[in-house]
């Protein structure tokens, strides 16, 4: 197979595939990937693990995402970049714009990330990134082989997973409500508040919680002797 037919242009990189890059000899805009050929330019976002120094200015930052870890160097000549990172917490989440380059150490090549613009971002920033690099990620590697990317999609499965949203509790069982209302009995019946008390603890909005002990009243589960008093059936 020719595999440099199958080098689709991309604009974005994780730190995986950044890491192995090189230079597309005859073209000094743009490098290469095992898996694409992409802008010399990009947009990166991930997290701040480190920030190394010289002297009393940072100069560049170990940043990771769900695939691996990346070096990102920020420009000398701006001056601005030195007073921004050094306001970054450690870890924080951090978007980078800059220019990927590819360097010999005399035994492979080298990428890093050469900033011009960095700024934090929010956890939806980055998440908002992760899903739409890996789906750009995910389209350029359906042109290979599958044993050729297995170990790069096993990264991308685990980068969609750490972006979306954790999931909503499971609501409880009618069973669960029951037993929940039988343990905030004061005497012989709870009083409602403290029960909606006890939902919330357990995940539910209030609403959530009214709404399911209407419902358990209607199917004669439980009822209300007073307004404010529970009892089970």
């Amino acid at each position: 197979m020719n595999a440099s037919a199958n080098l689709t242009p991309a604009s974005q990189l994780f730190a995986w595939e950044m890491s192995r890059a090189s230079p597309v000899h005859g073209d000094s805009g743009r490098c290469r990937t095992p898996f694409g050929i992409f802008a010399k330019e990009t947009a990166y976002i991930g997290t701040v693990i480190e920030t190394v120094t010289a002297g009393d200015k940072i100069v560049a930052l170990r940043m990771s995402d769900p695939t691996g870890i990346c070096t990102v160097h920020l420009d000398p000549r701006n001056s601005g970049l030195y007073e921004t990172a050094a306001e970054l917490d450690v870890p924080s989440f951090v978007y980078v714009f800059g220019t990927i380059q590819t360097r010999n150490s005399g035994v492979s090549d080298t990428a890093v990330l050469s900033a011009v613009v960095i700024k934090a971002v929010s956890r939806d920033a980055r998440n908002s990134w992760i899903l739409s690099t890996a789906k750009d990620t995910a389209e350029r590697l359906a042109r290979f082989p599958k044993t050729e990317t297995a170990e790069f999609r096993s990264l991308l499965q685990n980068a969609v997973s750490a972006a979306k949203p954790a999931e909503k509790k499971q609501a409880m069982t009618d069973e669960e409500v029951l037993s929940l209302i039988e343990s905030c009995y004061e005497g012989k019946s709870a009083p409602r508040e403290k029960v909606l008390d006890a939902l919330k603890e357990r995940g539910l909005t209030r609403q959530q919680a009214a709404d399911i002990i209407a419902r358990l009243m209607e199917e004669g589960e439980c009822y209300a002797p007073k307004p404010d008093i529970i009892k089970i059936a």
